[in-house]
């Protein structure tokens, strides 16, 4: 695949110690600037200590994030659910989206929590659709 063909990933991750309103202000603050300058869209939801992140653009930039996030210490058990090529960017709108715990309807909250446990019974790859829920965060509300 070419390095700039349009890729995305999505992933979970379970946050490390307890993350507070300044901290997550301050990572969403410093993502939304690095991902605008490498063509970097997407989608970063935060939920009872649980991460749920939509990269999109070039290959190359989405799969280097994905790496420093690994190392990242804040960041533990990181899941791929999807990764792979991409038609259309789903969150173009913006360099990085945030969606607050406090902005969730209780609709999107369970599917939320349905979604991490599905995750945690059926491990890495675990083979979820996840359009429904991308769908559902598809009118961003701001955090």
């Amino acid at each position: 695949m070419p390095s700039g063909a349009l890729h995305r990933i999505i992933y979970m991750s379970t946050a490390v110690g307890v993350l507070r309103a300044e901290e997550l202000d301050r990572i969403y603050l410093r993502a939304q600037a690095a991902n605008a300058r490498a063509g970097i869209t997407g989608l970063m939801l935060f939920y009872e200590g649980v991460f749920l992140q939509v990269l999109e653009g070039p290959a190359a930039g989405v799969t280097s994030l994905l790496e420093r996030i690994r190392r990242d210490r804040r960041h533990s058990s990181v899941i791929v659910l999807e990764s792979g090529p991409a038609d259309e960017r789903s969150f173009g709108g913006s360099a990085m989206n945030f969606v607050s715990a406090r902005k969730l309807s209780p609709g999107e909250k369970q599917a939320f929590s349905d979604l991490r446990m599905a995750v945690t019974a059926r491990g890495a790859s675990p083979g979820i659709d996840l359009s429904d829920l991308l769908a559902a965060f598809g009118a961003i509300r701001p955090a």
